[in-house]
């Protein structure tokens, strides 16, 4: 193993994560290589129509090896050219490596220039898939050359063999240096893509604690490491320690900050904000003893062999047998310090400079979403207070007369007529509308948003309107997460009220429901009726405003009818 490529092992991802990461790593053009294949095939076929009497009594056997080859060549560029050129599978550069080995035996080992084909297949191997897979088809590729030389040459002497053995070091050497750099070439390219996804633009809506959490799992992701955990200290509004934790085996829970006390975080916190690190333990690789711990001063640009046993007792504290560290440090005086840990073939000095370079990156982004929620929130407030006065003077004022309107239309007709207690009905509804409506201008106005836990609370209120006027019986079902915050929580209950508004509206039924869950880090909502037998088949539809909502919350939507003729709103939010 080379030393660089130790630090490109990944785990596999699945699903669209593991589609993107196919693409960040397609280092070649695909379509070239694919193609270059169908060049050497009709090439070789070629040379042996201009000179077949150098292929001894197999000539007909070799015309049609390599006719056959040929036909395989231009199905497998057809079919790639169907599927958009995908990166070409690992399969056909070991199949490309037994017909070449069975095209050397074929012509007795005579003919010195096809071994040269074997690169070919070391190139698709070390640019496709890795300095490792180009060094197995090296060695195999060598294996079978001077196997094939030996067994099938037909010499008098031994000028033949040790031509052939000269082929195989000759493939050897230069097919390890095409590996190498292929190799280290689709690691620089996942490594400029992993930057640009955490430089890439984040919701503010999601927060730190998302972005920073988000970021650790790519870090596991991108190594194959055990963990990647952020320590830090903020001042900003007091003094305070989190960490956040991202773990293989424990995917989607980074996001989540664990508070910790001074002392504890001190411990982890120890070592310069300037030092970076890295450190093998005893239990690791044998190679990694020449290499155990290595330190360097980001500022001073120099190495050192100082805090060895703070790195030794962190390592024992994670349990782990390789360990990186660097700093992670913020413009507003934010300080901490990212530990990498379990990576299998341990770390080189350049995952020190690489993750120097992603913890300069994730602190920035941090900083340039704090910047933008400033900004954000200073033009809402001001938008805010805009739609308060609005609100007030175009919308509670009418609804004031309306009131005023209905209490003397109740005095006139007296408590003994019979549309008093209509009347009575419509003044309370009118109340609270007014009340309903001064609650939000305030909340406008003074910034403040619905908490989580009231969400419940709120939506079997208005539930409760809806049976007490209507007659509309409402069945909600809740199971909400802590992590359910004010903003969205507020989000939420207006996309239930217009959906239960829409049940209003638009249908007779007099029985819905209401289901809000917190799973796998989103929230989901389903607002529905049940079926009416008076009326027709509901037709397809899509409720724009809900729809509207949700995809700002950066969420989805779709409508089910059921075959029961229940139809339910879902919508999905990610939290």
């Amino acid at each position: 193993m080379t030393a660089y490529e130790s630090s490109a092992a990944v785990t596999p991802a699945a699903g669209p994560a593991q589609a993107r990461a196919a693409a960040a790593i397609k280092s070649v053009d695909a379509r070239m290589l694919v193609l270059l294949r169908c060049v050497l095939a009709f090439s070789a076929l070629l040379i042996l129509l201009a000179e077949p009497s150098r292929f001894g009594k197999s000539v007909l056997l070799t015309y049609l090896s390599l006719g056959l080859y040929c036909v395989y060549t231009v199905l497998i560029a057809l079919i790639s050219q169907r599927l958009q050129w995908p990166v070409p599978p690992r399969a056909l550069h070991w199949a490309d490596v037994a017909f070449f080995a069975f095209l050397i035996a074929l012509t007795g080992g005579t003919s010195g220039f096809f071994f040269l084909f074997f690169f070919y297949a070391i190139l698709v191997a070390s640019f496709g898939w890795g300095s490792r897979e180009g060094m197995l088809v090296t060695v195999a590729s060598s294996i079978l050359l001077a196997a094939t030389e030996l067994t099938f040459t037909q010499a008098i002497n031994h000028r033949a063999h040790a031509g052939g053995l000269i082929q195989a070091a000759y493939l050897l050497v230069f097919g390890f240096l095409i590996s190498y750099f292929g190799g280290y070439e689709r690691l620089l390219r996942r490594r400029l893509a992993l930057l640009k996804e955490i430089n890439d633009l984040w919701n503010p809506r999601f927060g730190v604690d998302h972005t920073l959490g988000v970021n650790l799992e790519r870090l596991v992701e991108f190594y194959g490491g055990t963990s990647c955990v952020l320590v830090v200290r903020r001042r900003v509004p007091t003094l305070q320690y989190a960490m956040y934790s991202a773990s293989r085996f424990r995917p989607g829970h980074a996001s989540i900050p664990s508070y910790v006390a001074e002392r504890s975080a001190g411990a982890l916190l120890r070592l310069p904000d300037s030092l970076t690190a890295i450190y093998h333990g005893p239990r690791g690789p044998w190679w990694a003893m020449f290499r155990r711990y290595s330190a360097y001063d980001i500022d001073l640009g120099v190495r050192t062999k100082s805090f060895q046993a703070e790195c030794a007792a962190w390592a024992n504290l994670l349990d782990t047998r390789a360990l990186v560290t660097v700093p992670y440090v913020q413009h507003d005086g934010t300080v901490g310090r990212i530990f990498l840990t379990g990576v299998r073939g341990g770390f080189t000095h350049a995952d020190i400079e690489f993750l120097a370079q992603v913890s300069d990156a994730m602190s920035t982004v941090i900083e340039n979403m704090c910047l933008v929620e400033e900004l954000i929130s200073k033009a809402a407030e001001h938008e805010r207070r805009t739609i308060s006065r609005d609100l007030h003077d175009t919308t509670i004022q009418p609804y004031i007369g309306l009131k005023l309107a209905l209490d003397a239309l109740y005095r006139e007709a007296g408590e003994n007529n019979t549309v008093s207690q209509r009347i009575l009905d419509l003044i309370s509804m009118a109340e609270m509308t007014i009340r309903d409506l001064r609650d939000y201008a305030s909340k406008l106005k003074d910034r403040t948003a619905m908490p989580g836990e009231f969400l419940v609370a709120a939506v079997r209120k208005q539930s409760e309107r809806l049976g007490r006027f209507y007659g509309i019986n409402v069945e909600v079902t809740s199971d909400i997460s802590p992590a359910l915050e004010g903003p969205l929580a507020a989000a939420a209950f207006q996309i239930i009220s217009e959906g239960l508004s829409n049940v209003l509206r638009h249908t007779t039924a007099k029985r819905a429901f209401v289901t809000i869950l917190c799973e796998n880090s989103h929230l989901l909502l389903k607002i529905g009726n049940d079926a009416v037998p008076s009326e027709n088949a509901v037709k397809e539809f899509m409720p724009r405003s809900i729809n509207e909502r949700a995809l700002i919350l950066g969420g989805s939507t779709f409508v089910e009818q059921s075959l029961g003729g229940q139809t339910v709103v879902h919508v999905t939010i990610p939290m």
